[in-house]
């Protein structure tokens, strides 16, 4: 497909538009979670974000691939993260309230767009799972969403319910940095946590075309 140039955008409208079509979710309710995101953002410490944004500015953009609008794609930015991985008393003595990951998972889809159902992703439901996401109750999640509509398609697969913060950091519809978005996810809920914020969240990476490959993690305070 990429000969053909097939970009990320154009094959994420693909999904944005069969999810339209299948009654899924409306063009508003996108930009919705755009702008949402985007104001989640700017309470966000580490996060830089210039300009307003409203349901009507982002329905007033002009599609970049319809059904998709500038606002409803991630911006990609320069940035760089680290994740310190530690067990045990190193973990408490580095820090106050540590970040206890309890589960782990990440599965993996068919490359072909053809080969899958581009509404659901069984790859991030399988991972959810398998890392114990309902052993308890969900205080937030910080989902790896570069488009819109994907963070809808995840909830989905996580069967979060709606009392559940969803991206409290502003996501990757406020920063996109390539190749560090995801490991930002799993960062910022530990953070979440550090801070004495919430007590379990849930943390989410996405690789490939579509929400192709798909990581989960169950985090904990004490």
């Amino acid at each position: 497909m990429q000969p053909l140039a097939f970009d990320s955008i154009s094959a994420a409208a693909l999904q944005a538009q069969a999810m339209v079509d299948r009654g899924l979710l409306t063009e508003r309710q996108m930009a919705e979670i755009a702008v949402r995101n985007r104001k989640q953002a700017k309470s966000n410490p580490n996060a830089q974000v210039k300009g307003d944004f409203s349901v009507a500015s982002v329905l007033a953009e002009p599609y970049l691939a319809a059904p998709l609008r500038k606002s409803l794609c991630a911006p990609l930015s320069d940035a760089s993260c680290a994740v310190v991985l530690a067990a045990g008393p190193k973990a408490k003595a580095l820090a106050k309230r540590p970040a206890w990951i309890r589960g782990i998972d990440h599965r993996v889809e068919p490359y072909s767009l053809g080969a899958r159902e581009l509404v659901t992703s069984p790859s991030t439901e399988l991972a959810g799972k398998k890392a114990g996401v309902h052993r308890g109750k969900v205080d937030f999640a910080e989902l790896h969403a570069p488009f819109a509509h994907q963070e809808t398609i995840l909830t989905r697969a996580l069967g979060l319910s709606e009392d559940v913060a969803i991206n409290p950091s502003g996501g990757a519809l406020a920063a996109n940095p390539m190749m560090a978005a995801g490991l930002i996810r799993l960062g910022e809920a530990a953070a979440r946590i550090h801070r004495g914020e919430a007590d379990r969240g849930v943390a989410h990476a996405t690789s490939g075309a579509c929400l192709q490959q798909n990581l989960v993690a169950v985090l904990e305070g004490e």
